[in-house]
């Protein structure tokens, strides 16, 4: 509950009168702020009016499905993996199984740390074997599935049998490279790109490195959920004709993130080609981020000026290692993007006068700059042109090293930000800092380096 509420207040007979308390809104309302497993339980067991809404919060999210399957029998856990102690599996349990599966929403598991554990083949085969008719999915109201493989896990193929055609996001991650993985893993998305009523929002694809095999399969999934799909991220992304023609498909499009994996030499000339491809088919783009490791040392604007045809774009993050940029460019992202609430440039860090020069350009509804400011010239901005960012919420990350640069940048700063806006920087830097731009600038300090 609210800090500012009392619970014994919902208790006065005014709110006993009204039944206010026995209304399923407000008692909706009531559980969301009940954030321990012990305080749901206990609001399980007041009344036949609590009970079920508790309950639906309890078993909302989970993070292991070993103890919704234990509700079938007593199992045991032998040599990396679950089973049950007998044979045979009871209407009784299967009711109870029932009773409590169908409130499961969302499951998410990260790591061998997880407890998540391996249900293990054979407890599987015994649960889908015994499995009544009346029971088509295992898990009938599923709405959002995260996995993570990690090297030490094996991989469960059995979450073919947790997907449900009430699936709204499902994320895949396989972070190790061994064959029985790979095949797993393009069997699962095969199987969620063909389930029946199925109608996706998000789909995350994550392996260890670019995989033709699993990018097929991706594929798939991107074909058959065209019409629903609005939020896609490949954490490695191989650029290549048939992903790019499978993501402008997807007319509704909302949110793009992209690690790519295989950019050569032509870096420029196939982002470009990339970004038209994205500008002409995919127009109601909101989020765009893509992370580039590997590749040409450097960028030029003419990798992503086709994303300036997407103006409504209101966060981008072009996460390359070095970014040539002039004066023009950032000119013409400023009047085509003025919506942008967000924006991140290369870790590498980018000169001061960039900086000024998103100032100068950038819309001031920018919430979030995201930028490594690198001082290493002896230039102090042109500060009367700057456009104050009255909306800026936060700026990262400042790191600079001579006095005079430490001069431009708290002249800068005590232009462009507002009191309430954050500026995190290098923790030895952050004292030095406050003593330019004295109160006028929010500092905190968050990296050793």
């Amino acid at each position: 509950m609210p800090p500012t509420t009392s619970i014994l207040t919902l208790f006065h007979p005014v709110f006993r009168r009204l039944g206010v308390l026995e209304v399923r809104e407000i008692l909706d309302v009531i559980m969301s702020f009940l954030d321990d497993d012990g305080d749901l339980l206990a609001a399980s067991l007041v009344c036949k009016t609590w009970s079920p809404v508790a309950l639906d919060h309890l078993w909302n999210t989970l993070d292991s499905v070993i103890p919704l399957f234990k509700l079938l029998g007593p199992m045991v856990y032998y040599i990396h993996s679950w089973s049950y102690v007998t044979d045979t599996i009871s209407e009784a349990d299967w009711a109870r199984f029932e009773f409590y599966s169908r409130r499961v929403r969302n499951i998410h598991k990260e790591g061998v740390e997880s407890s998540w554990g391996d249900l293990g083949e054979g407890a599987l085969d015994q649960v889908i074997h015994n499995r009544p008719s009346a029971i088509t999915h295992i898990l009938p109201r599923v709405t959002e599935i995260d996995w993570t493989e990690t090297f030490e896990a094996g991989w469960p193929l059995q979450l073919i049998h947790l997907l449900s055609p009430t699936l709204k996001s499902f994320g895949l991650n396989i972070l190790s490279d061994r064959t029985t993985s790979v095949t797993d893993g393009r069997d699962v998305l095969r199987h969620l790109a063909f389930l029946p009523g199925l109608k996706l929002k998000r789909l995350q694809a994550r392996w260890i490195d670019s995989v033709p095999t699993l990018d097929v399969a991706v594929c798939d999934v991107l074909d058959r959920q065209r019409g629903s799909l609005a939020s896609f991220s490949h954490q490695s992304f191989n650029l290549n004709q048939q992903l790019g023609t499978s993501l402008s498909q997807l007319p509704n499009l909302v949110n793009l993130e992209l690690k790519f994996t295989n950019v050569n030499t032509r870096g420029d000339e196939d982002f470009n080609e990339f970004g038209a491809l994205l500008a002409s088919k995919c127009p109601g783009l909101r989020t765009i981020r893509f992370c580039i490791p590997f590749g040409p040392r450097e960028f030029t604007f003419c990798a992503f000026q086709p994303l300036t045809r997407i103006g409504g774009l209101r966060e981008i993050r072009l996460g390359c290692r070095e970014l040539d940029l002039k004066e023009k460019d950032f000119k013409e992202m400023g009047e085509s993007w003025r919506s942008l609430v967000a924006l991140a440039f290369p870790d590498s860090g980018i000169p001061l006068l960039w900086f000024a020069a998103i100032a100068v350009h950038f819309p001031p509804t920018l919430e979030d700059i995201n930028v490594n400011i690198r001082v290493s010239e002896d230039l102090d901005p042109d500060c009367t042109k700057l456009t104050a960012f009255t909306s800026l919420k936060r700026v990262s990350y400042i790191a600079v090293a001579s006095p005079k640069a430490l001069k431009a940048v708290g002249s800068l700063l005590r232009q462009l930000v507002s009191p309430n806006t954050v500026v995190e920087c290098a923790k030895w830097m952050e004292q030095r800092l406050k003593e330019v731009t004295g109160n006028s600038v929010k500092w905190k300090g968050k990296w050793a380096k």
